[in-house]
């Protein structure tokens, strides 16, 4: 039984890091791009397609 447990919290401790990495990778996306993450209610800023962590924030270059 605990070795059950432990394989299991050690799935989820893998499944989290691999999304962890997935979302850095977007950030990095957007600098390539030289854009920033930003709040969807920024103004006087273009809008790129690359993508940020958050739904709230799009990449914009200033």
């Amino acid at each position: 039984m605990r070795l059950l447990y432990l394989l299991l919290l050690f799935l989820v401790c893998l499944i989290q890091a691999t999304s962890g990495h997935e979302r850095k990778v977007k950030n990095i996306e957007c600098k390539k791009m030289g854009g920033v993450c930003k709040h969807q209610r920024t103004h006087g800023c273009s809008i790129l397609p690359a993508e940020c962590r958050s739904r709230r924030k799009h990449c914009c270059r200033v």
